[in-house]
């Protein structure tokens, strides 16, 4: 003998599914990717680099970079350099940022953590646009004056369609 389940529980259970289904696909995301660095840090000489496909080219979009550090990293800021560049090389736009990864006062870090590595996003460009669709990059270079950076475990680039 077969058991039915109430047409109320079986239409909640679809919602469910449905509402799963479509709040982990995210359209708006063009890159959402992380370079992980060495166990020294980050080599100020070695820009850590994205290459981004921009669908469309009236569109405006917000650039993040997520930075993941840990309890080694020996300052309270992160300064750094986010820099798009075209696909001959030619450069669009140079900026230079400044994260805060701990609280000045308590050394509190900010963000999320696990263990002792931290994570946080910043957003760099809350509105970036790009004169065409086609292939660019995004470099990230570091700019705290030291040639390696300790603790520093990742750099990522989260970029998404307003």
């Amino acid at each position: 003998m077969v058991q039915r389940l109430p047409l109320k529980l079986s239409l909640g259970f679809i919602f469910l599914l449905e509402l799963l289904f479509f709040a982990c696909s995210d359209s708006s995301v063009v890159i959402d990717e992380s370079h992980n660095f060495p166990t020294s840090g980050w080599v100020q000489k070695q820009p850590s680099q994205f290459n981004v496909q921009i669908p469309v080219d009236s569109a405006s979009y917000a650039l993040y970079v997520v930075v993941r550090q840990n309890n080694a990293y020996p300052f309270y800021n992160l300064y750094f350099s986010p820099s798009i560049l075209d696909e001959s090389d030619k450069t669009l736009q140079r900026g230079l940022a400044e994260a805060i990864l701990y609280d000045p006062k308590t050394g509190k870090p900010k963000g999320a953590g696990f263990g002792d590595i931290y994570e946080k996003k910043f957003l760099v460009y809350p509105a970036l646009r790009f004169p065409k669709k086609g292939a660019y990059k995004i470099r990230i270079e570091q700019s705290m004056r030291v040639d390696t950076l300790k603790g520093m475990v990742s750099i990522g680039l989260l970029l998404e369609k307003n």
